[in-house]
């Protein structure tokens, strides 16, 4: 076991000994590997041979089983020759009979298809019989059945040489195509007559046989016709109503009826998507009855006269703000502005149901449309050629050759409407424009600032406030110009147009800056008496921060309004309008800026006595340097705080009904800037000891609780640097103040307990 186990594992380095090499090799260490090594080699010889010479039997045995093998397989193969000359011989008859089978094969197909073919012509025979027997009875149904199945039947028929057989007379395609002719003729006939007596049944029979004579087009173009006439009959009774947008109204509505009531009749019997031309020959009947009406509106109501008129009218220019007399400075008088008032709503109703139809054909058309995108041969059958459109078109009408249908849509595009709607959203525009102008300087000019009711008393700090009525904090004008702000806004977004918008927001921003400089001028006027000064400043002050919760809200329901709206308006559009909405809220910093004025203008007037008048009385006999028995009186009967506390609440008495809560907040913040500035010169002329600016201290801490109850919010930030001064001068002497203000610090010299520095 050992050499056969060495055996394996020099098996590959026996393989690269070279006799030459082993008999250069010179040292002893590798002559005795070497010789290690054929020792091994030697030893794996002899195993090798000593295996042989004891299978050496076993080797005989096989050798001898395999030469009788041999002699068998010789035997076997004189046998099997005589076989394979007949298989051969059989194999060459299998040839021949397959290629007979493939004949036969060929043959069965061809006779298969002549029998059809006669089978098909005998059809054909009877159909052509039954057609010329319902063409002489008049059975137009039947007939057109027949010409239906004629369709039907496949070319090879035609071209057969049995199709003689089929007609004794003519070829049957003459035969198809005069009797083809002839019932388009007489079914024609019959849809005109079903029209003009007004039979309904008839005229569905009919349409219903136009496909089934291959004639797609002549039925939905002679129905289109029949709807269009329908469409007459049901807006007739709308021509009646004076208001214009009552008859597009009722035109409109009639259209999508029937829309609605054929469109499964349509599908039914000529398929998915051939309503698109009955669809685009109303769309241009519509656009047509809606030109006519606006035509009668524009002449009727004398838009051009009023558009002149008011291109003449400077609005921008500033009015006086006194009550509106019977004068008037711009030429248009009360009537002319009513006349105006009611065609600028006929134009904002006609431009809401335009849009209205527009999007209620798109939703009907556009499904449709979307189905045919892969098939041009089907649009060409479907959609009206630009040819057609132009023949639909008055010859008055003036229109540039873009009309087109549009294959996404499946609708016209630039009909002679789309140039009226336009031209609809200019007078829109100008109307709305002059109306928000001339209404907001109405509302501003009648504004009842002067007759509220409450504000007879002025303010005074140390009288009590008197009963009195309900005070009406606002004047009418911001409710007005609010309103009539809105209102056009709701109407641009009722038109549609994202240019109407636009226009009408920036008409709205121009206005309002005209309200905002108003509000701030009011402020500003000089009167007579202290009470009509005051009014005018807290009123204003009222009406910009209820203007500021105004703009919001509107914005906001704008903003809805018109993702509502024009949900089914391209992205771009929606896009433009909001930014327009949006661009209203840069008149909020403007009202701010005006409530902030305002603010400065109380302060000045009314505020700033007040409150130096409340710190004097309150201050009056009360000084700061106290020995420990004052200091224990004072504690116990504070007459600053009650006086200040009294005063407080008088002046807010006062003024808490003439503000609204928000605006009261504001009020008050401005009334602890003015007393934290007195205060503070005050505090520095003063003299103190310790147990005076503890004093000092708690009488700040106080002051600042009483307005923090009347603002009801914290004013810490106000108060900051006066509780700076009251720790300074309450703190012990050799108590460090480092991190105070300098000129906070300087307050130690006014200190009679601390010697100088």
């Amino acid at each position: 076991m050992p050499v056969e186990a060495l055996m394996d594992d020099d098996l590959d380095e026996l393989a690269w000994l070279n006799l030459d090499d082993v008999s250069q090799t010179l040292d002893v260490s590798e002559i005795e590997h070497l010789y290690q090594t054929l020792e091994l080699e030697e030893a794996r010889i002899e195993v090798e041979i000593s295996d042989c010479v004891e299978h050496r039997n076993s080797v005989d045995t096989r050798l001898a089983q395999l030469s009788a093998l041999h002699k068998s397989v010789e035997a076997t193969i004189l046998l099997v020759k005589p076989m394979q000359r007949v298989i051969d011989a059989t194999a060459g008859n299998a040839g021949a009979i397959s290629g007979h089978v493939r004949e036969l094969d060929q043959e069965r197909v061809k006779l298969e298809h002549a029998l059809n073919t006669v089978k098909e012509t005998v059809e054909l025979k009877s159909r052509l019989s039954e057609l010329l027997t319902a063409m002489e009875t008049r059975d137009v149904d039947r007939a057109s059945l027949l010409v239906h199945e004629y369709k039907a039947t496949s070319s090879d028929t035609l071209d057969s040489p049995f199709i003689a057989f089929a007609s004794d007379s003519s070829p049957p395609r003459d035969i198809i195509a005069a009797a083809t002719k002839e019932l388009v003729e007489r079914v024609t006939f019959m849809f005109n007559t079903a029209v003009e007596s007004s039979n309904t049944r008839e005229i569905g029979r009919c349409f219903r046989l136009f496909p089934q004579l291959g004639e797609t087009q002549r039925g939905l173009d002679l129905y289109s016709e029949f709807l269009c006439a329908a469409i007459t009959d049901k807006t007739r009774l709308a021509q009646v109503h004076t208001t214009y947008a009552l008859r597009i109204t009722r035109l409109f509505e009639a259209i999508a009826s029937v829309v609605d009531n054929n469109f499964a009749l349509v599908e039914q019997y000529y398929g998915r998507g051939y309503v698109l031309r009955i669809i685009q020959r109303l769309q241009m009947e519509g656009a047509r009855r809606a030109c006519l009406v606006l035509d009668f509106f524009e002449e009727e109501r004398q838009v051009k006269r009023r558009l002149a008129q008011i291109q003449q009218v400077d609005v921008a220019k500033p009015r006086p703000l006194v009550k509106a007399k019977a004068e008037k400075d711009d030429g248009i008088s009360d009537g002319d502005f009513k006349d105006i008032a009611s065609i600028l709503a006929e134009v904002v109703l006609i431009g809401r149901q335009v849009a209205a139809f527009n999007r209620f054909l798109e939703s009907r058309a556009q499904p449709e449309a979307l189905l045919l995108l892969g098939d041009p041969e089907t649009q060409a059958r479907v959609f009206l050629s630009t040819e057609s459109l132009n023949k639909l078109v008055p010859l008055s009408s003036a229109l540039p050759n873009t009309m087109h249908v549009d294959a996404q849509t499946g609708l016209v595009a630039h009909t002679q409407l789309t140039s009226r709607v336009e031209w609809l959203t200019n007078v829109y525009v100008e109307l709305e424009t002059f109306c928000v102008q001339r209404s907001m300087a109405k509302a501003m000019a009648l504004d009842d600032t002067n007759e509220l009711s409450g504000w007879d008393s002025a303010v005074i700090s140390d009288v009590e406030a008197r009963a009195q009525g309900p005070m009406v904090q606002t004047s009418s004008c911001v409710g007005d110009v609010f309103f009539v702000a809105k209102t056009a806004l709701e109407h641009a977004v009722a038109v549609q147009q994202p240019r109407a918008v636009e226009a009408i927001a920036q008409c709205v921003l121009e206005a309002f800056g005209e309200f905002v400089r108003v509000m701030g001028q009011q402020a500003v006027e000089k009167w007579a008496d202290v009470a009509s000064v005051q009014r005018r400043i807290l009123v204003a002050l009222n009406n910009l921060d209820l203007a500021n919760v105004y703009l919001q809200k509107m914005v906001d329901e704008v903003r809805i309004r018109l993702n509502t709206e024009w949900a089914r308006l391209p992205e771009t559009d929606k896009t433009k309008g909001q930014n327009a909405i949006d661009s209203l809220s840069a008149i909020s910093s403007k009202l701010l800026q005006a409530q902030q004025h305002s603010i400065d203008q109380l302060s000045s007037s009314l505020l700033k006595p007040c409150m130096r008048s409340i710190l004097q009385h309150s201050y009056r006999d009360i000084k700061y340097v106290l020995s420990d028995e004052e200091f224990n009186d004072v504690q116990s009967d504070n007459l600053f705080q009650q006086r200040f506390n009294l005063r407080i609440r008088k002046l807010g008495h006062q003024l808490r009904p003439r503000l609204l809560p928000s605006t009261y907040t504001l009020v008050v913040d401005a009334m602890c800037a003015c007393l934290v500035y007195d205060w503070e010169r005050a505090i520095r002329q003063s003299k103190f000891n310790m147990l005076g600016g503890m004093m000092f201290e708690k009488d700040v801490r106080f002051v600042q609780l009483c307005l923090e109850q009347e603002a009801g919010g914290v004013l810490r930030a106000k108060f900051a640097k006066l509780v700076q001064m009251a720790r300074v001068v309450a703190e012990p002497a050799e108590t460090s103040v480092a991190g105070v203000d300098k000129d906070v610090r300087a307050l130690l010299a006014n200190r009679v307990d601390v010697q100088p520095n």
